[in-house]
């Protein structure tokens, strides 16, 4: 067994998915390790003026902070393959809150393709049950697709409103779409790296699917074909 394998193990994972993973997640490191070491050896040219170091270090800071966040998708999957519930602190918190939280927190690479973000949040205000970092991460998730599939120049929704004693929040892309036949599957670990060129490790929406309903809540997809996608998830509204 080679040392990867053995720590897809280590990780919770069983032997069929870190075989499984064991090609995806090796393609996905070496692109930021790559960027380390070409940082490093940009940084030890001494002719590098001062904001051309500053610009490598953040260079390599990314790139680290991609590897963390492979690594920590990677343990949770291993929850998830055990049959473990997600961990999730749940509390009142704004629904503005976090929407506007997760859209800051992807704005450079919205910006960088020139896309358009827009939210639209129920009136008045709610609050729901949530663990505000978790369901960053899920729309993290979902807006990071958003992105990678939306044309330059395109537009991003996100929307929310009530029904009963849930919320229903929405992000829709004007990507290609997702055919028909494969929209059963998308939640499915994998499915996304497998049919996107390697965008991804394909297992954030599989993750993003534990965390929502580690809240108690619900997720699914709707596409047309050369219209965009959508995805929803409910969340409890706060007592």
């Amino acid at each position: 067994m080679t040392q990867q394998a053995t720590g897809m193990l280590a990780l919770g994972l069983s032997p069929r998915l870190s075989g499984e993973l064991l090609a995806i997640v090796s393609h996905d490191l070496r692109t930021p390790l790559s960027t380390i070491a070409l940082g490093t050896t940009l940084l030890e040219d001494a002719s590098q003026g001062q904001e051309d170091r500053t610009q490598v270090i953040e260079i390599i800071k990314r790139a680290a902070d991609r590897m963390e966040r492979l690594i920590k998708d990677l343990q949770e999957m291993g929850r998830l393959d055990a049959g473990r519930t997600l961990r999730v602190d749940a509390r009142s918190v704004e629904l503005a809150t976090l929407l506007r939280e997760a859209c800051e927190a992807l704005h450079v690479q919205a910006g960088a393709k020139h896309l358009e973000v827009s939210c639209d949040l129920p009136a008045p205000p709610i609050a729901v049950c949530a663990d505000p970092d978790r369901i960053c991460q899920v729309l993290g998730n979902l807006i990071g697709n958003a992105i990678k599939f939306t044309p330059r120049g395109g537009r991003i929704t996100l929307a929310a409103c009530r029904e009963g004693r849930e919320v229903r929040v929405s992000v829709t892309d004007q990507g290609p779409g997702i055919p028909e036949a494969d929209l059963p599957r998308v939640f499915e670990p994998y499915w996304q790296a497998q049919s996107t060129a390697r965008l991804g490790a394909g297992i954030g929406l599989k993750i993003a699917k534990g965390l929502v309903e580690a809240h108690g809540g619900r997720i699914w997809v709707e596409s047309k074909m050369g219209e965009g996608t959508t995805f929803s998830f409910t969340l409890p509204v706060a007592n």
